[in-house]
């Protein structure tokens, strides 16, 4: 119920916040300046590759889901930049971390999904989540992730953009932040 009431409160947000008008060509077919809703399954499927592979720590996987040039926008405004820093960054978190899951919330707190397309930017999956994070040193947080993901013709990331308050994140590393080495 929550997941619909929310899908309800935003997907007019959504619309008001294009540029352009909405008119009856376009009202009935959903299709706003070009951007329609989607089936968000065949995207969701790669979301839930990435669950696994971020559950288990496997940076091969997470990459695999990945185009070469990839760009992973971190809300501390760094970016990630390719698969090479990727691989990098990925090894770096995921060392530092005992358990990690997305979608960690339980059945009255389910991941909330929508997908658009459009014929210039392509198909976007945007995920809102809880992810639960259990440090080596046995401390655990669970934040509420904002999760844009950008994909190409054949289904690989091209961008992906991250939202969530990290302030109580790098309070929990032992060795500092792995983020912060990331070189722009």
């Amino acid at each position: 119920m929550k997941k619909l009431l929310l899908v309800i409160l935003i997907s007019p947000l959504l619309f008001a916040s294009c540029t352009g008008s909405f008119n009856s060509e376009n009202a009935n077919s959903g299709e706003v300046n070009g951007s329609t809703l989607i089936d968000p399954a065949p995207l969701e499927e790669k979301a839930q590759l990435m669950k696994e592979a971020f559950a288990n720590k496997s940076v091969d996987d997470m990459l695999a889901l990945f185009v070469e040039d990839m760009q992973w926008m971190l809300p501390n405004s760094q970016m990630i930049k390719g698969k090479e820093q990727a691989r990098t960054v990925f090894t770096n978190v995921f060392s530092q971390w005992e358990e990690m899951r997305m979608d960690a919330g339980d059945d009255e707190n389910p991941p909330i999904i929508l997908a658009t397309s459009s014929k210039n930017n392509g198909r976007w999956l945007l995920r809102w989540s809880p992810y639960y994070y259990k440090a080596l040193n046995g401390k655990e947080i669970t934040l509420s992730f904002h999760t844009v993901m950008w994909f190409n013709d054949n289904d690989k990331i091209k961008g992906m953009y991250t939202y969530y308050d990290r302030s109580g994140l790098t309070k929990m590393y032992d060795e500092g932040d792995p983020l912060e080495a990331i070189d722009n």
